[in-house]
């Protein structure tokens, strides 16, 4: 059983290697059948992450997408609905009752209750994050319609990231300095929280 997970995710993870590899290679060389297969791989790793029949539904559907339209037009979808999704995620847990995402995983990694100062930071940092997401959903939605295919391709799959990346390592180091009188983990424990993190939820009625 614990095989056949870890199989599962190195497949998954294969696969969204390759995604990337090929949508970029797509992009920069024109070649039809390496934007399908980046669509086809995407269609796999719809099939191994969500569970069951629906995974096969979700899989088949983003297959049979290749029939009604052309796949350098339909990679231009994922980072769009992707970053327009965690927007709208981290939005909802602004919502008044709700715990903001950064506070919840802030809990998590602290595994108490968070001081004042640190609640209203990370809820703030909620607020960055919302913002941030939303507008890289538009800069890859104007690119899409506005850029070529290569300037697309190198923010779809790669700045994006690294801006991601950036913004992370940058609130943490931001944190560790403005509140060094509180204690903070390590980067690592950070990291590990954030994978145990799958599954759960930030609570329905947050402290105030």
């Amino acid at each position: 059983m614990i095989h056949s997970r870890v199989s599962r995710r190195a497949l998954a993870g294969l696969l969204l290697f390759a995604y990337f590899v090929l949508t970029h290679a797509a992009a920069l060389t024109g070649i039809a059948f390496l934007a399908q297969g980046a669509w086809l791989g995407l269609a796999g790793l719809a099939i191994l992450v969500v569970p069951g029949v629906l995974g096969l539904g979700v899989g088949a559907a983003l297959a049979a997408a290749l029939l009604v339209a052309d796949a350098d037009t339909l990679l231009k979808v994922p980072p769009i609905v992707i970053n327009l999704a965690l927007a709208a995620w981290f939005a909802k847990s602004l919502a008044p009752g709700e715990e903001p995402v950064i506070s919840w995983f802030a809990r998590l990694v602290r595994g108490v209750e968070l001081p004042a100062d640190l609640a209203r930071y990370t809820r703030n940092s909620t607020v960055r994050w919302t913002v941030f997401f939303a507008g890289m959903a538009g800069v890859a939605a104007a690119l899409a319609v506005l850029a070529t295919q290569q300037t697309w391709s190198l923010f779809a799959n790669g700045i994006n990231y690294f801006l991601v990346g950036a913004l992370f390592v940058g609130e943490l180091a931001y944190r560790r300095l403005r509140y060094r009188h509180h204690r903070h983990p390590h980067f690592a424990e950070v990291v590990r929280t954030i994978i145990r993190a799958r599954g759960l939820a930030p609570r329905r009625t947050a402290r105030k």
